[in-house]
Order: C-alpha cells, then structure tokens, then sequence
C-alpha cells in the first residue's frame, strides 16, 4: 500500500502512465482537428475563379458559423490569453475589458459600414479597397505597413506567448523558447501554407470548441475555490471598468484613441477582415461578424476575469494548488497559466495543451496567410510578375511565408526582455494602425478627398504619432497621442483636399478633386442580413448593461445581463441567412433580367472582375 507522501509525489508529478496519458490526449485531439479540417475543406465548394481564390479567399465559399468561429479563436489568442489577463492583475481592475466587450463596437461597424463597402467590390485584400479608392501607391503603402507588422511583431508575439504559457503550464523549464516557438511554427505554417484560408478558418472554427471549453473550465473551476460568483462582488474595486488609474485603459480613452485602434484591428486589419471577405454571401459574413460580436461582449472571461480571480486568490493568500502551497505568481504575465496548473486536474493537461496550440496556431497561421495574401497578390503580382499565373502567385506566397515563418522563430524568443507583452503589442498598434485608420476612413466615409489627400494625411499621421512617442507617458496617455495624431491627420487630408494652394504646392495633378464613383463587382450575393439593425441595437444594449453591473458592483444587474445575453444569442442563431425581403428578391430578379450576358460572364471568371485583387486596373497605368 502506498504511503501519503508517495500519493502526494503521483498527485503533484505526472508519472510514466500519466505523462503517455497527455502525450496521448493531445495527440489525438491535434489529430481529430487536423482530419476533419481536411474533410470538411475537401467538401466545401471550389471556386470557378482558381486557384488563387481559393487559396486567398476560400473560394468565397465560408458560411456564417466557420466565419464566427474563425474570427474568435484568431482574436482569442495566447497573447490574449496571457498578456491581457497580466494586464489586468497588474491594474488591480477591468479596465481592460474595454478591448474585449468594447471591441463589438468596432465590430458592429465592420458588419454595418465597411463589410457591405469591400464586399461589394470583390476584394480579397483589405488594403485593395485603398487602391480601388484612391491608387496603386497608396495601396502600396497600406501593404507594405501590414506586412511589417505582421513579420516583425504579430506573429513573433503569437509564438511567444504560446511558447512562454506552455513552458510554464508543464514546467518545461529547461527547454529554450526558440525551440518550442520553432515546433508550433511549423504547425502553423502547414496550415496557412499548404491548405490556405479556409484550411485555416475551419482548423480555427474547430480549434474554437475547444477553446470555449477551455475558456470557461480555466474561471469557473477557479472562482469554486475563491467561493462563487458572489465572492466577486465582496470586492466591487477590482471589477470597474471606468477607471482613472489604470496603464492599459482609463476611462478617457474609451472612445477616442481605443475605439480608433478597435475600428482598426476589426474594420480593416488583413488578419481578421480576410475571414468576412470569404463568406459566401453578405448576409453570412455580417450574421458571422455580428454574432463573434455577441461572442466578444462576454469574451471577459476568458480574457479579464482570470487576472482579477488571481489577484483575489494572491491577496487572500489562497492555498489552491495540488501541493497545498499559497497560490502565487511571480510575474504579471503568468498569472493566466499559474492559474490553469492550480485549478486543471492532471488528467486534462493533454486536451489543455492541444486547445492551447490550437490557439497558438490560429494567430500564427492567420497572420501568415494575410501576409502571404499580401505579398502575392499586393506585391508580387503588381511590381514583380504582373503576368504571373494563379498558381505562379501561390507558390510564390507561400515560400514568402515559409521565409517568413523562419523569421519570426528568431525574432520570438527576444520579446522574453519585454515586462508586459500586451501593452507592449497595444503600443506597437497605435504607430502602425494610425495612418492606416486615417486613409480608410476617408475612403468608406468621403467621396471627395482624391489619392493625393490619402497620401497627405498618411504622411501627416506618421509623422504626428512618431513624435508624439516623445511625450511622457505620464502626461499623455498614449491613446491621447493616438487620438491627437489622427485629429491632426483628418485636418491635413481636408487641408490637402480643398486648399488649391497646397495641392499646387505639393504638386497635385488637379486642383480639386472630383467625387469617386463607387465600382460594384457583386462577385457573391449582396443583400443583407435583414435582423442586422435590431441586432445592433440589442447589442448595443447589452453591453451598456454589462458596464453598469460591473461599475457598480451590483450581482443582480450582473445576472440581469447574463439572461438578456442569451437571449440576444438565440435570435443570432436561429435568424436564417436565407430569409430575404420580398424587394430584395424582386430587385436580384430584375438584376438579373436586365443583362443575363454579363452576368453569365461575371459568375464564370469572377477574379477576372476583381481588379482589386490583381491591381489590373493600375498595372494598366505603370
């Protein structure tokens, strides 16, 4: 018979049995992903337009769930996962639920503005919309900032983040980062590489489910040990979310610079915009965007509510762990996988640890098909091989991303310097995002403002957000400066648009300019979603409710928004895409009517229509 201390030792340290348990579990469910990824992507429908669509756009093919799912788990991420909940155990409150709830914000606005807008002119590219509406330069310049962010900081951060929290998880203290980096990058390059964009959003809508289980096993099991929900409330300070004195979010932030770089990441960022651009219909792509939204309103549990549980255990100096110690955490940015080793029995460590690779992947393979998506089609196509096939293109794309991949195993294990991940990405996207913001909401906003305004401003906004990095911190929050810098950047672009003395200055070609005229490719079918106003409202609604309970401390307007989220929720799901309007179909049908030719020649080569995706029109103009 075993003694007491020999079951503490089994309890605490995974024997032979147990360890071949996790390896076993994870493999299996790495396993599982990766079959049905290829069953379902090996039924989806092919696109007539070839290889190049459906490498870079699903064949325009994905319908609203795979877009939903595919666009949470690419946000629901390991530096989300561990840089946001360090973020918000460092402020000591949910000031960062702003980036989490107050993202379906943004997010409602890509499902009402910009979806309708990029989807109407067949892109593939977000960064297309800057050529259609402005020019091949501008374009150019959009390509060329998502392509360094994406090399340089976003997917470096993905396989650090996922290699730090899995080092710490199973206390594989003598690995070196690199070397784990290294083995989920390959991972994640298989995916983007070789099965392109839907590979990657089906992977990622399955990867989800697990993820979602995950997310919501990791705070509940840890607030039984802290004593329920209620518990929470007993210390109302540390769930405000409209603070003064917070690094991540004081409340004067919320709705200038935050909700900038929210407009940014979710309205116009390759990464995430590319899922919505696949739907198959528009209805779809708004029904997926909004319920991710739904999905965003309460992704504070994953995200923020781990940090603020750890807090709580930390300062009533709870013993949670297997080894009865107090629970700890030595540094803000592993408080989230401190608390998974706490509150997860050994026997789930595997699935744990494949969900958590499958969010990994999920950045890393999204960030690196957009790049290679850019590349190829923004870069390639246009400067380098203007005749270069289909296939030509994705070949091209995809050894660019394997060097791509080899890259970002270097850069990852140097961000192990950084104190703060999360506000340390956060600080990167407001330099990046700033001029990038400024042009397309001039372009989605105005008709006037000609390419040379774009530019203007967009010269203006780099200039204005790098010298604001001059300014103390402690004067200025650095959204403030965001902000500033985009005020000053809107004004140059109206400045560069109707002062005739400027244009002629600067050389403009025009000295004013005329009004765009909106081209319409229709390359899938454009009538939208008919609950989307409804739906905007509620939601609208529901976040409201979330921040009140939660600014004043009350449990019973907490459940109150719990019981109106579902049923938000429910009219999500079960509102079909395919109920249409009665003048909806009698204008598809008198569409169709007026000239059957041309339709018939659009359906049968749609990425012959796209211009965008090819840049036809501007290598016309070289």
């Amino acid at each position: 018979m075993e003694s007491m201390d020999e079951k503490e030792a089994w309890a605490v340290v995974p024997g032979a049995e147990q360890l071949a348990l996790h390896v076993c579990t994870f493999i299996a469910t790495t396993g599982l992903v990766g079959v049905a990824t290829w069953f379902i992507c090996s039924r989806m429908t092919s696109s007539t337009g070839g290889a190049a669509d459906d490498f870079f756009a699903g064949g325009r093919s994905l319908r609203w769930y795979v877009v939903a799912g595919s666009l949470m788990l690419t946000n629901l991420s390991t530096e989300q996962l561990v840089g946001l909940n360090g973020s918000v155990y460092k402020d000591q409150n949910l000031a960062g639920i702003w980036l989490e709830a107050g993202a379906a914000i943004a997010m409602i606005i890509t499902a009402t503005v910009f979806l309708p807008r990029y989807m109407s002119l067949g892109l593939t590219t977000t960064s297309g919309f800057l050529g259609e509406r402005f020019d091949l330069f501008t374009r150019t310049m959009g390509s060329v900032l998502f392509l360094l962010y994406y090399v340089f900081v976003l997917c470096p951060i993905a396989l650090y983040t996922g290699a730090l929290a899995i080092r710490n998880i199973f206390d594989l203290q003598s690995l070196p980062l690199w070397s784990i980096s290294a083995i989920i990058g390959t991972f994640g390059a298989c995916y983007a590489l070789f099965g392109g964009l839907k590979a990657v959003a089906v992977s990622d809508c399955l990867n989800g489910i697990g993820l979602l289980i995950v997310g919501i096993w990791v705070p509940a099991a840890a607030l039984y040990q802290l004593g329920g929900v209620s518990d929470l409330f007993h210390e109302p300070e540390v769930l405000k979310p409209l603070v003064e004195h917070s690094v991540l979010a004081p409340w004067h932030v919320n709705f200038s610079g935050l909700f900038l770089t929210n407009v940014y990441y979710w309205s116009t960022n390759q990464v995430i915009v590319q899922r919505a651009l696949a739907a198959r219909s528009l209805a779809d792509g708004q029904k997926g965007v909004l319920f991710a939204a739904s999905m965003k309103v309460v992704g504070f549990i994953f995200l923020c509510l781990p940090g603020t549980i750890g807090l709580l255990l930390v300062r009533r100096n709870a013993s949670i762990s297997r080894n009865g110690e107090p629970f700890t955490v030595p540094k803000n940015d592993e408080v989230y996988p401190e608390l998974v080793k706490a509150v997860m029995p050994l026997w789930s460590l595997g699935f744990f640890a494949a969900v958590l690779v499958g969010s990994v992947l999920s950045s890393f393979n999204s960030a690196l098909n957009s790049a290679a998506t850019i590349f190829g089609l923004e870069i390639y196509k246009v400067y380098i091989n203007k005749d270069a096939s289909d296939k030509r293109i994705v070949n091209v794309s995809t050894i660019f991303g394997a060097a791509m991949t080899l890259g970002s195993f270097v850069v990852a294990p140097l961000l192990q310097h950084i104190d703060g991940i999360f506000s340390f990405q956060q600080h990167v996207n407001t330099i990046v995002s700033l001029p990038l913001v400024v042009v397309f909401l001039v372009g989605v906003c105005s008709s006037i403002p000609d390419a040379f305004a774009a530019k203007f401003g967009f010269a203006v906004g780099v200039v204005a957000i790098i010298g604001g990095l001059f300014v103390p911190e402690e004067k200025l929050h650095y959204f403030h400066t965001f902000f500033i810098a985009f005020v000053l950047a809107e004004l140059a672009v109206c400045m560069a648009t109707y002062l005739p003395c400027l244009r002629r200055c600067f050389g403009a070609k025009v000295p004013r300019p005329e009004a765009h005229v909106h081209r319409l490719a229709n390359l899938v079918e454009m009538s939208p979603w008919r609950p989307v106003k409804g739906l905007v409202v509620a939601l609208m609604v529901v976040l409201a409710l979330l921040i009140v309970s939660l600014q004043l401390g009350s449990e019973w307007l907490f459940y109150g928004f719990w019981v109106l989220w579902l049923a938000v929720l429910g009219v999500l799901l079960t509102w079909s895409v395919h109920r249409r309007s009665a003048r909806a179909e009698k204008g598809s049908a008198k569409q169709a009517a007026a000239s059957p030719k041309e339709t018939m020649e659009e359906a049968a080569n749609p990425m012959a229509q796209d211009d965008t995706v090819v840049g036809a029109d501007y290598i016309k103009g070289i």
